[in-house]
């Protein structure tokens, strides 16, 4: 009874562990977010208003008037979209409340590792760890890919499966990017679209 209870509890340490580096890469994920949001509200600020600069200072261009209005529109609905996710989001709260929950973890995953043999409370501990778990959000898939991408494989036939894991790990991280590349491939077009229109 007391090995079964060991093993229980040896399971239990490795899920938390499992669990501690998967919330941390929330947390980092939450974090670049929280960068990326900020500089493509910034980016999509400066082309907003550089329009009404270049036509300020008299810059001659060979736009129309009513092509370069509807640049600016779309701009400004752009920077209206991203100021709400940044504030809808709130990235910044959810990364520190995603780093406090590993924090939380990784003490108990110490508190399990100083447990003796024998012990027989194992319901409490179970219950103890989902409290831990219940006061934050769960972390996302691709957090628990990248913390099974943490244990290199051992032998040469481990690797191409090692590699799929990699692949979608890397895949749907950047898809939670592509609005971002999006929006700043669209602003990038409009400044080159303005700097090649700009008569002579």
């Amino acid at each position: 009874m007391a090995e079964l209870e060991n093993s229980k509890i040896k399971e239990l340490l490795r899920r938390t562990k499992l669990t501690t580096k998967s919330r941390y890469k929330a947390s980092e994920r939450f974090a670049a977010h929280q960068k990326v949001s900020q500089w493509t509200v910034a980016f999509i600020s400066a082309a907003l208003i550089f329009i009404p600069l270049f036509q300020a200072y008299g810059v001659k261009l060979t736009i129309p008037e009513q092509l370069l209005n509807s640049f600016q529109s779309v701009l400004a609905v752009m920077v209206l979209v991203y100021s709400l996710l940044l504030g809808q989001e709130n990235f910044v709260s959810r990364a520190e409340a995603m780093h406090r929950n590993g924090v939380e973890l990784g003490r108990f995953a110490r508190k399990l590792r100083g447990i003796p043999d024998g012990y027989s409370k194992y319901d409490e501990l179970v219950e103890e760890y989902y409290g831990i778990l219940e006061k934050y959000e769960n972390h996302k898939p691709v957090d628990y890919l990248f913390t099974r991408l943490h244990q290199k494989p051992e032998k040469f036939l481990e690797w191409p499966g090692y590699f799929w894991l990699w692949l979608r790990a890397q895949f749907f991280m950047w898809l939670g990017y592509t609005h971002y590349i999006a929006a700043w491939c669209f602003v990038g077009y409009i400044f080159y679209y303005i700097f090649t229109n700009i008569a002579s």
